[in-house]
């Protein structure tokens, strides 16, 4: 305990030292930033008293500060949607209907939305390491609205509400109304015009980075194993060979290696899901030589996360790909490539039905899952030569057998 202590007013001495550039900051190995963040938690509580050279201030743009109301009555205002919208994704901004979305002040790097409300938050970069939030609906003539500006200094996010509040942590997740900002298995939901409320997962499960899923409407939020918690952390070969094991057999479709899960944020519900968190590495070879017309034997291979592949296509092993999640009203739905490759299915999260979309025995290369402007959720997926679709999934969790082999859990 002494340690730490010291350790943190170590860290506190140095941070006063330093000057306010945000490259000094990145500087800073992994361990330092944490204790930053730490300081910057325990500075928020009013528990420690910082130098002000040790807090770097969060950009505001210059905005003026607001009240939960405003904001509220600024988005009762906008006109409710006859119907849904078709949604299309892009590197920088979306598509609504088929015509392109992007922000004049900055790129749009990370979003969220729904399609039948028409309702978006994004993240535009207005300077490097500098970013706005901005939340609007789509086919009104409104403009959207700021809720919140943010720093990105190493690996703590900073985020100003324009009310005022600020949060800090390691991700900064938008959903399609207001943002989720998260440490490791905590974090908060903030929704302009509400305010904010506590995240809290199960302490061997972090907040996932990325979250392919409608968190705002559906309540559920996607949850990664900690690494450590698996028996995979440095010095524990007996553990990493079994996850090892337990990766390969889920891989090909034997055994279970539930590394994901679902957490509805209102009643801590769980919900798990069968992929690895192996399966989101790509492998990178380099010092290669060539063999032959076919063959080059490389002298080393690097390893890392990524949800694309180094030409640029879709990872589709990575997490973010083979979980989707929709809110078809009152009715949340899961769809998802679980267990290995062989099996596109989907799952009613309200009563832990799933059923079968697509089977191969040789593998489903894969499968994209869109939700229509009618609020149809309707997946494709490339099986061997051919694409096949399957329209209306909830009309499909009606009508098929179910195949789950447990209820989900609490």
């Amino acid at each position: 305990m002494m340690k730490k202590i010291i350790a943190l007013f170590l860290a506190a001495g140095l941070l006063s030292a330093l000057p306010l550039q945000a490259q000094d900051i990145n500087n800073l190995t992994p361990e330092q930033q944490k204790q930053l963040l730490t300081l910057l938690l325990k500075q928020q509580q009013g528990g420690l008293q910082l130098p002000p050279a040790a807090l770097p201030a969060a950009a505001n743009n210059g905005l003026p500060q607001r009240t939960e109301a405003s904001l509220a009555a600024e988005f009762n205002q906008f006109p409710t949607l006859t119907q849904g919208v078709q949604f299309e994704r892009f590197r920088d901004g979306f598509a609504i209907n088929g015509q392109r979305y992007i922000d004049a002040e900055g790129k749009i790097t990370a979003y969220a939305v729904d399609a039948q409300s028409g309702d978006f938050t994004y993240l535009a970069e207005t300077h490097p390491g500098e970013y706005v939030l901005k939340a609007g609906r789509a086919m009104t003539q409104s403009e959207p609205v700021t809720i919140a500006t943010a720093q990105k200094q190493g690996m703590i996010w900073q985020v100003t509400a324009v009310t005022g509040k600020k949060f800090n942590g390691y991700r900064l997740i938008p959903s399609s109304r207001g943002f989720v900002i998260a440490r490791d298995n905590t974090g908060f939901r903030y929704i302009p015009g509400s305010g904010s409320t506590n995240i809290v997962a199960p302490e061997e499960f972090s907040i996932a980075a990325l979250q392919n899923g409608d968190i705002a409407n559906t309540g559920y939020i996607l949850l990664e194993r900690t690494p450590t918690s698996n028996g995979t952390q440095p010095g524990n070969s007996l553990g990493a060979l079994f996850s090892a094991v337990q990766s390969l057999g889920s891989v090909v479709g034997v055994g279970r290696k539930e590394d994901y899960a679902l957490l509805n944020m209102q009643n801590s519900r769980m919900v798990p899901v069968n992929i690895s968190l192996e399966s989101k590495q790509v492998q990178v070879m380099s010092a290669c030589k060539q063999k032959n017309f076919l063959i080059a034997k490389c002298a080393q291979m690097e390893s890392f996360e990524s949800a694309f592949e180094p030409n640029g296509t879709r990872n589709m092993s990575h997490y973010f790909w083979r979980i989707n999640w929709f809110n078809v009203p009152g009715r949340p739905v899961l769809v998802s490539q679980e267990g290995g490759l062989g099996k596109v299915t989907a799952t009613d999260l309200n009563s832990g039905k799933k059923v079968v979309l697509f089977e191969r025995a040789l593998g489903i290369a894969s499968f994209a899952a869109t939700q229509d402007a009618h609020g149809k959720i309707n997946v494709t997926a490339q099986m061997g030569f051919s694409s096949e679709s399957r329209q209306d999934v909830v009309a499909l969790l009606d009508s098929l057998p179910n195949v789950a082999e447990t209820a989900a859990v609490n």
